[in-house]
């Protein structure tokens, strides 16, 4: 059955995905929003997949989201149907950051150019400044941002340290951070594994923390900001 049914969903997302971007480029041509449109149809493709899936999903947390602020929403990432997952069911509009090889895939990586989502150079220089300057641009036209400060998913479902640069954008921006918890999604698809289980994912949103009260504690606050999201993780479901 499991195979049955992965087979059935991963041809409806390649099928959508085509049918749904060709109805949208039309449709960008007579919008003043080019990039809220791509965005648009990303979440609705998104949210009927997360249907389609049968994958339950509760969230809790929701009265933690502020509304009309910019945010640099950081979570864990145990697993590929993460950005599925959050681009489903977290009721804003905003920006992933996104690893570059991602945006190398014929036609799904120039949808997510299109759509105004972020790539991700680990280099520094050059690439590191035009990043940053993408990001902070997002922001200041107030659209959040979401980042996977792991760097890459987990290997073992266990959250793992935060990369040292992962929270430098909301510094430099000065904008709060909303932690964001996803557990249950590793063994969606865990590593190796080609069809998809049907477990229960659970999505915890907590309060945004303003990193004003770290001054120039950078290290301090990566720490504390991952353990809370730790907490969050291993807290009873």
């Amino acid at each position: 059955m499991k195979v049955v049914r992965s087979v059935i969903f991963y041809a409806i997302v390649v099928v959508t995905f085509i049918i749904g971007t060709l109805i949208t480029i039309p449709i960008v041509w007579f919008s003043r929003n080019k990039i809220r449109t791509y965005q648009t149809s990303a979440r609705i493709w998104a949210r009927m997949l997360a249907r389609v899936s049968m994958i339950p999903v509760t969230l809790e947390g929701l009265e933690n989201f502020p509304k009309d602020e910019a945010l640099v929403m950081v979570s864990n990432h145990q697993g590929a149907a993460d950005i599925l997952i959050l681009l489903a069911y977290l009721p804003c509009y905003f920006r992933f950051i996104i690893k570059k090889e991602l945006f190398k895939i014929p036609f799904f990586g120039w949808y997510l150019r299109k759509a105004g989502y972020i790539s991700v150079d680990r280099g520094a220089g050059e690439k590191a400044h035009k990043f940053m300057s993408s990001a902070e641009g997002v922001l200041a036209s107030g659209e959040g941002i979401l980042v996977f400060p792991e760097g890459t998913r987990t290997r073992d479902g266990n959250i793992q340290p935060f990369k040292r640069g992962s929270l430098l954008l909301a510094f430099k921006a000065k904008k709060r951070v909303l932690p964001i918890a996803v557990a249950g999604s590793f063994n969606i698809l865990p590593p190796k594994s080609v069809f998809y289980n049907l477990v229960p994912i659970k999505i915890k949103i907590g309060k945004p923390v303003s990193l004003d009260k770290y001054g120039t504690k950078y290290e301090q606050a990566l720490v504390e900001i991952h353990d809370l999201v730790k907490g969050m993780l291993e807290a009873p479901h």
